[in-house]
């Protein structure tokens, strides 16, 4: 009877063993901060397409964990609409449902897209993103594709007198340099669309020169052109003019959603002329709109607007002059206000180094946000701070700064810009602003190149008194 009992127990035992073992042999990874792994991060297509398709690219999706997964999802994000197909298990689809994965092992995508080159109405880069889920968690690979051709610029080294095509854009990958002895000139019309960390260097001894029109502008912006992606800031590095460089000029341009639109380090001091920014629009960055450390710069009809740091940013002295520029900064929260001054640079252990700001100037212009002060003024005493703002709308804190008064002359204190919508990007006056009619023409008459045109070529001397900012009220004509 005992020899019987203990065999019953033995078979139970082992049925239990087996059926654990099963068990774990069936069981799924539940967790649901699980990540699958990617052979990369974004699949590009880089050539010309035509109606007939592309050739595939596969991507590799991989299981690191010791328990098999279920991909309980796999769908492009743009449904039927997307000019992209995936290919799994042999079939092309827009959406797969459970998909397995056992641990340490890997499956493949392949990924077609069709785009038509000849319709006119195609973007120039088509995306799309493949969302994987898995365990109630969300994942992404992006797809890009150009439906048009384009010069590819891969960490691409420039020398020697170098004017960029204006015929087809400019898809920038990694960094595109302009080396010492350098002139590189970017015409009118030139789109430069930059990838993920994507930057344009000037480097000491270079120059730029970028001469875009009312009617065509240069571009510098983001190759994610998705809708969603339009109004997010920090999608690419910036315009980093490093010191030493000379010689530059922007007239025309639109940088727009990266992290800085425009650094410049010791630039246009000395001998060299200034840094020159006319009709110029930076708007949407991460950082800042310019950042600028001790450097020369003129800038006129500028808009510099809606950054997550200060939309000017002027660090150890230097020497700056803004006319009828529009500084505004409506980004989501409180944080940095629009315009920063100071006379020195701290490192990282709190250490001050002084460097003379001789002149910033501000004449005709909106300094202006969704903040009540929209400046700040740092001084190193014993250091030249010598700055001045004339004929603008500023929001700056007068109890705080009431020793520096005098620098405000003829300015209209903290008062609402009104603008038409800053939110999406329209800086235009309304029509209750009180900037309208207060600009001097004093100073629109003296500035060089002629401002007597706002930024969209709208007359300033024809209709009524001049307005401050770069955009002149429209009813006016």
């Amino acid at each position: 009877m005992i020899k019987q009992a203990a065999k019953v127990v033995f078979f139970l035992l082992s049925l239990t063993v087996l059926f654990l073992s099963a068990c774990q042999k069936d069981e799924f990874n539940a967790d649901p901060a699980f990540k699958l792994q990617f052979s990369a991060d974004t699949v590009i297509f880089d050539t010309v397409f035509t109606t007939i398709g592309s050739s595939s690219r596969a991507l590799v999706i991989r299981n690191t964990g010791k328990t098999k997964v279920n991909i309980a999802k796999i769908t492009l994000a743009r449904g039927k609409s997307s000019p992209f197909r995936i290919n799994i298990d042999g079939s092309a689809t827009d959406e797969y449902q459970n998909l397995e994965i056992a641990a340490n092992d890997s499956a493949y995508i392949f990924v077609k897209v069709t785009i038509d080159p000849n319709n006119v109405n195609s973007p120039l880069i088509e995306s799309d993103s493949i969302v994987f889920e898995t365990n109630g968690n969300s994942q992404n690979v992006k797809l890009v594709a150009w439906g048009q051709d384009a010069y590819f610029h891969l960490n691409d080294v420039l020398t020697g007198d170098i004017t960029l095509p204006d015929d087809k854009p400019h898809v920038i990958y990694g960094t595109l340099k302009a080396q010492k002895a350098c002139n590189l000139t970017i015409g009118k019309g030139t789109k430069l669309y930059f990838h993920t960390g994507g930057s344009l260097e000037i480097q000491a001894g270079a120059s730029l020169i970028v001469a875009g029109t009312l009617e065509s502008p240069v571009l510098f912006t983001s190759d994610n052109q998705e809708d969603y992606y339009l109004d997010l800031p920090g999608l690419w590095d910036g315009i980093w003019l490093q010191t030493g460089s000379k010689n530059i000029s922007f007239t025309y341009a639109e940088i727009t959603n990266g992290k800085v639109g425009i650094r410049a380090d010791s630039c246009g001091l000395n001998d060299a002329e200034p840094l020159r920014l006319h009709n110029c629009m930076i708007h949407n960055m991460n950082n800042y709109g310019i950042y600028a450390t001790k450097a020369r710069i003129i800038a006129t009809n500028c808009q510099i607007t809606n950054c997550g740091g200060n939309v000017v940013s002027i660090e150890n002295g230097g020497n700056y002059d803004f006319r009828n520029c529009t500084l505004a900064r409506y980004f989501s929260g409180r944080g940095y206000p629009a315009l920063y001054i100071s006379n020195y640079v701290m490192d990282s252990t709190g250490e001050r180094f002084p460097g003379e700001l001789t002149a910033a100037y501000f004449g005709n212009c909106i300094i202006s946000g969704n903040q009540p002060d929209e400046v700040e003024l740092y001084e190193l005493e014993g250091t030249l701070f010598n700055f001045q703002f004339d004929y603008c709308l500023v929001n700056w804190n007068k109890t705080l700064y009431q020793k520096y008064e005098p620098k405000f002359t003829f300015c209209i204190s903290n008062e609402d810009a009104k603008f038409i919508d800053p939110y999406t990007n329209d800086f235009q006056l309304d029509t209750l602003s009180v900037a309208i009619d207060a600009a001097s023409m004093g100073i629109i008459n003296s500035t060089v190149p002629d401002i007597k045109l706002d930024r969209k070529g709208i007359s300033r001397v024809v209709f009524d008194k001049p307005d401050l900012g770069a955009y002149e009220r429209v009813e006016k004509r």
